[in-house]
């Protein structure tokens, strides 16, 4: 065996390995968006459907909140399904009689005691609010799932960790700046960091060179996609399960 085979083998091997990495990482940024997107939008159901769940022989967790319109109650009826029913009540406090009527009329449907209904308080570290907005890439941190959570976590890490210390020869974005930037800016960046990027150092030579305007540009076309997907994600969630 010649010595060029046997340094091939190990090249081999940790372009498979990373191709792997990179693709497990990348179906889990998935499933966390789609997990957010489900979180965000949940499927508008009626006290039927709420009914319907606490009857079952797993009644799911109800998380409920107040605001100025109402009472909402969000539960979630399996992995990544998620319904809210909203309940109009003007000005609905936490305690109040109208929110204890709710409550009984609730528990009258499903047959059990109002004090053994399944119902908590609205969450406040689900509701993204504003910083959502301003810092996309924090998303994460508002996913109920707190093994998705820290997964996803880990990923960016390992990618702003990658992207900023490998050696140049084995990136396309040459200024380590670049998608450290992006990623943190847009949220998206990760996503299509993991697409154009390979992290393995090519057999000979460089892999040819993507200015920074071109991460910038997948990145932005990439939060495009996902826009879109999420939206089709929700209409068909919707379209099938309302």
């Amino acid at each position: 065996m010649s010595d060029d085979s046997v340094i091939a083998q190990p090249l081999r091997f940790a372009k498979l390995l990373a191709a792997m990495a990179r693709l497990v990482s990348l179906l889990l940024l998935i499933v966390s968006y789609a997990a957010y997107v489900c979180q965000a939008f949940p499927i508008p159901s009626t006290q039927e459907d709420l009914v319907r769940a606490l009857r079952s022989d797993r009644p799911p967790a109800v998380e409920i909140g107040y605001d100025d319109r109402g009472v909402n109650l969000l539960w979630e009826t399996a992995p990544l399904i998620y319904r809210e029913l909203h309940m109009h009540v003007p000005g609905a406090l936490h305690g109040s009689n109208d929110v204890a009527a709710v409550e009984e009329a609730i528990a009258v449907k499903a047959g059990v005691h109002v004090k053994d209904l399944p119902f908590r308080d609205r969450q406040p570290q689900y509701e993204p609010g504003g910083l959502a907005v301003l810092l996309p890439v924090a998303y994460p941190f508002f996913l109920r799932s707190t093994v998705l959570c820290w997964a996803v976590v880990a990923v960016g890490v390992a990618v702003l960790t990658a992207t900023y210390a490998l050696p140049r020869r084995y990136m396309r974005v040459k200024n380590r700046g670049v998608w450290f930037t992006v990623c943190l800016t847009t949220g998206f960046g990760f996503f299509a960091c993991l697409w154009f990027e390979r992290c393995v150092a090519p057999e000979s030579g460089e892999p040819p060179e993507l200015k920074p305007r071109h991460a910038w540009g997948a990145s932005i076309a990439t939060g495009l996609i996902l826009a879109a997907g999420g939206w089709g994600l929700v209409y068909l969630m919707r379209w099938t399960l309302a």
